[in-house]
């Protein structure tokens, strides 16, 4: 008896998982095929989506695949974090004597060593992965089958950031999948929806060019990728409210940043930034505080700025809609050297507020103190 085990995230499931699961399915032949949707991956951040929601669209994509798949619940049940030979060990007892074979996307073939009792999992299963042109396996010390079949280079985390930086679907997901995640506003929909019912069209086109700037150079510098992209895309969110507005939502909020007397006074617009985090905040559930300091602090800046922080002051100020020729040179420092990059912005945004006549803050006067004491 054959049985094949599939385990992963499917946040959400997309071509590839379909893909891989195909050609598996295939070639082995297995008399049952059980899928374990994971309550939580020892290997990645907390899911977007909860686990019953996330094992349906798996159920509605994978489950086309064959009569003998089996979509188990064990990892929920467990309530925890649940490791690949755990899963094993229950597919050993429930079927004794079978033949197993553990499915797994070509990426993970070389850390197979490092997983939670790797022997186990060795001496249990025999691992199954897709042929991918390239890719270098190099270990050969367990059993593997290699799959023959076109795989896409997809990841889950490449499709949740798409849709946060472009509020599109793109086309690496199953119409059943699309159609659940349309439905249901999943992956930031929701916000892309408020943000085209509520900022004008130039202003929503920019958080989107700032959002796809952010998640470059946060892949780049090693920032969380999705993080910066939703920071990204909600940073400018008050921008629908006028001056008076903006000091109508800070009173009543209880919203007062450095300066507030003054601000309120010369220039109101810039109390956007900290309304907007505080939109993120409450209107959004954003709970990551990196997040929501990111657009706080994306307009004037403060001292001791986070990584998070800097990329998002400069991807604002680099995006692609940027109408400045400095905006190019901003964005080349910052790929480069993102302090560079922080440097370039922070001299494009005061000689501006200098040369129009504008109000200065003392927040970006501090900054710049600390930017060039720091590069001497």
């Amino acid at each position: 008896m054959k049985i094949l085990i599939y385990g992963g995230s499917f946040d959400p499931v997309h071509k590839g998982h379909y893909a891989l699961l195909k050609a598996a399915v295939k070639q082995i032949k297995p008399d049952k095929t059980h899928i374990f949707t994971a309550y939580q991956s020892p290997f990645k951040a907390s899911p977007a989506q909860p686990f019953k929601l996330r094992m349906q669209m798996a159920k509605d994509v994978l489950g086309r695949l064959g009569k003998n798949i089996i979509f188990d619940d064990f990892e929920n049940k467990n309530a925890r974090v649940t490791f690949t030979w755990e899963t094993i060990k229950r597919v050993k007892d429930l079927y004794p004597g079978a033949e197993v074979y553990l499915l797994v996307g070509t990426d993970c073939l070389n850390d197979l060593h490092n997983w939670k009792n790797s022997q186990y999992i060795f001496e249990n299963a025999a691992v199954a992965a897709g042929r991918r042109k390239g890719f270098e396996f190099k270990t050969r010390d367990f059993k593997y089958l290699p799959l023959e079949g076109a795989f896409p280079l997809v990841s889950s985390t490449q499709i949740r950031t798409a849709v946060l930086c472009n509020g599109l679907l793109p086309n690496n997901i199953m119409p059943q999948t699309a159609k659940t995640i349309e439905e249901k506003q999943l992956y930031g929909l929701n916000i892309h929806k408020w943000l085209q019912e509520n900022l004008r069209p130039n202003r929503y086109l920019h958080v989107k060019l700032v959002a796809q700037r952010a998640a470059e150079l946060a892949q780049i510098y090693g920032a969380h990728v999705e993080s910066m992209a939703l920071a990204a895309i909600l940073h400018d969110s008050a921008k629908c409210m006028s001056g008076e507005q903006l000091i109508e939502y800070c009173i009543k909020h209880k919203i007062k940043p450095n300066e507030f007397e003054a601000i309120c006074k010369h220039s109101p617009a810039l109390l956007h930034a900290d309304v907007s985090a505080d939109l993120a905040k409450k209107l959004f559930k954003v709970k990551k505080q990196n997040v929501l300091n990111a657009i706080k602090y994306h307009t004037l800046g403060r001292l001791n700025m986070t990584l998070e922080e800097k990329i998002l002051f400069v991807a604002d100020m680099s995006s692609k809609d940027r109408r400045y020729a400095e905006a190019r040179k901003v964005h080349q420092e910052a790929l480069k050297s993102l302090d560079e990059g922080m440097k370039a912005a922070l001299r494009v945004k005061l000689l501006f507020t200098v040369q129009t006549g504008k109000w200065l803050a003392g927040a970006g006067i501090k900054l710049w103190n600390e930017i060039i004491s720091k590069s001497n």
